[in-house]
């Protein structure tokens, strides 16, 4: 075959491994897939595609390359800001990029479709049946603990327990799930369980009082891999704690695995016991934090594709700069979207995502003051409030202020002349100007100065609101 057709073939058989709409999504307008004789290069429109592309699909590329050519793929990486992906959707026409401007909504949203959108929203990657870890987006918060998922669901993962630590939201129990799915298909011989700290705590007091402990132990001890989820709701449960103290022995005494999560990290749960903890501390432990910019935005557009959605990605952008937590609360925003624009008749465009985010940030906040978000600013940047609102604009009071106006935006009622006003602003255009540029620095992963330290935009802005959330 020619290398064209080598090229076609392979992305059929790619389409077909990953899902249509997930090939469309980030092949069919972002990306090339350009095959040489026996080399293969993937080229992306820029570098933010080119690194998800690369986590999340390299794998499938290499095994359809070998499945194809009976040989071992080289697989080049690049992103070039003017390609034009061609593609198309396996065998289909190209796809039109998905980039669209605001007076041009991407689609009109009708009745039937949004209840299926609403339907495919509501139910979350991580308990669903098909949460597989090619479904997982893959950031710098969760690499290392998507890499160790990874292994373990082939049964190549040496440590055990392994646990899984982080707050609600970041991906755990998705992990988990798709442990269970990947290493149920990996060697499907093998008895595999998964189970929540409530599930096996009802299910072993309901075996103390008659159901009989051989049972319980026959199905949580029979298991070639466990995995238990919401470890935290353990302590207190003296004889239960027992219960999987020996559970954890006999897995560790035969080399088979256990898998953990927690939201709270070891130093929280001293409350489990020494020997427990001990344990935990014996195997590994794998810590995932609130995703930044970058992967919030590759869940954005999985559940999007998830539910049917064409976001553009002016909207898309938006909605992960706007919602900084987990990816409940993006898949959240994403129902109100979708809401609205049956509510009003109104396609999905950013005039509408603004109205829409602000809403939420307004709903689903405290009421916060103006001078709340000015006390958390001169706190963190060690400024005064007059110093704050002055005219001097060096780089130790233009970073603290700008924030501060971003913050206001997002956390308070007050309209931009306001906000402006408050911070010595004569006009409502410097508010808007602060704002952009905040944003900017999060899309670009840009950092600011706090506590005389170079910082993450996105993490300075997390201690900020973690300080807003107790002002």
């Amino acid at each position: 075959m020619e290398d064209s057709q080598v090229a076609a073939a392979l992305s059929a058989q790619l389409a077909e491994r990953i899902g249509a709409k997930r090939f469309k999504l980030w092949f069919s307008t972002q990306a090339q897939i350009q095959v040489c004789g026996a080399a293969l290069t993937i080229r992306t429109v820029n570098a933010f595609v080119r690194d998800w592309i690369r986590a999340q699909f390299a794998d499938e590329i290499a095994d359809c390359w070998t499945a194809m050519k009976g040989e071992a793929a080289r697989v080049e990486f690049s992103y070039d800001s003017t390609l034009a992906p061609v593609n198309g959707d396996a065998g289909q026409p190209a796809a039109k990029p998905l980039v669209a401007t605001t007076d041009k909504p991407t689609k009109s949203i009708e009745s039937p479709s949004v209840a299926a959108n609403a339907a495919a929203l509501a139910c979350p990657s991580g308990r669903r049946g098909n949460a597989g870890l090619a479904g997982f987006v893959v950031g710098r918060n969760n690499e290392y603990a998507f890499r160790s998922a990874e292994l373990t669901a082939r049964g190549r993962q040496q440590a055990s327990p392994l646990l899984f630590v982080g707050p609600s939201g970041v991906g755990k129990t998705h992990l988990l799930r798709a442990i269970q799915q990947e290493f149920r298909r990996h060697h499907m011989r093998d008895a595999v369980l998964y189970l929540t700290a409530e599930q096996f705590t009802t299910s072993f007091v309901e075996a103390l009082r008659g159901s009989g402990m051989p049972n319980f132990r026959q199905k949580c001890r029979g298991a070639q891999l466990l995995a238990i989820d919401d470890l935290q709701f353990f302590p207190g449960k003296r004889r239960t704690l027992e219960e999987l103290l020996y559970t954890l022995d006999s897995f560790a005494a035969d080399g088979r695995q256990v898998v953990l999560a927690s939201d709270r990290g070891l130093t929280e749960l001293r409350a489990l016991g020494p020997e427990l903890v001990s344990r935990l501390s014996g195997g590994l432990i794998c810590e995932l934090s609130p995703p930044e910019f970058a992967t919030r935005l590759g869940i954005v557009r999985q559940f999007a594709v998830e539910a049917g959605l064409e976001l553009s990605d002016d909207v898309a952008t938006l909605v992960a700069t706007q919602i900084t937590a987990g990816a409940r609360e993006l898949r959240g925003a994403l129902h109100r979207l979708t809401a609205m624009s049956t509510a009003y008749g109104e396609a999905i465009s950013k005039p509408l995502a603004e109205r829409a985010l602000e809403e939420l940030a307004r709903h689903s906040t405290r009421t916060v003051r103006l001078a709340d978000v000015q006390k958390v600013i001169c706190d963190a940047f060690g400024v005064e409030a007059a110093q704050l609102r002055s005219d001097r604009k060096g780089r130790s009071l233009a970073e603290p202020r700008m924030l501060a106006m971003w913050l206001a935006r997002k956390y308070t009622r007050a309209p931009w002349s306001e906000i402006g006003e408050f911070f010595g602003r004569h006009s409502h255009s410097t508010v808007i100007s602060a704002h952009r540029r905040v944003e900017k620095l999060i899309a670009e992963q840009g950092k600011v100065g706090l506590a005389n330290q170079p910082c993450q935009v996105e993490d300075a802005i997390r201690v900020l609101e973690t300080a807003l959330r107790t002002a």
